[in-house]
């Protein structure tokens, strides 16, 4: 029988009644450690995710929330804001978050001549 004749037969009100499941796919541009995310639930994130400055203002995406420079977060304030990390205070103490916690930085020793 051919395919067509199939659906005839079936008609388009049984095929209906099949459900197509999508299965979750990997973002490859989503951070490492990030998982994959469904429509239900939330990845968990914590700490510094992103930060936008330009010369009229800084904002920091700290723990899912888009804080301005000088507004408060976490009972504290946001202080500072650069390309790879942000400084909050609390009652006179500085708290760094870094973008990349698990990237050590190090300065290239130089070679003599």
């Amino acid at each position: 029988m051919r395919p067509l004749a199939v659906f005839l037969l079936i008609g388009p009100g049984l095929l209906a009644h099949f459900d197509a499941h999508a299965q979750p796919m990997n973002d490859p541009m989503q951070p490492p450690g990030m998982g994959v995310s469904s429509s239900n639930s939330s990845p968990a994130r914590s700490g510094l995710q992103a930060v936008i400055t330009s010369p009229q203002r800084s904002l920091a995406l700290i723990d899912g929330e888009v804080v301005p420079l000088g507004s408060s977060v976490k009972n504290s304030t946001l202080t500072s804001v650069s390309e790879s990390l942000v400084v909050l205070r609390k009652k006179g103490e500085r708290d760094v978050l870094l973008m990349h916690p698990d990237i050590d930085k190090r300065p290239a020793r130089r070679e003599r001549p």
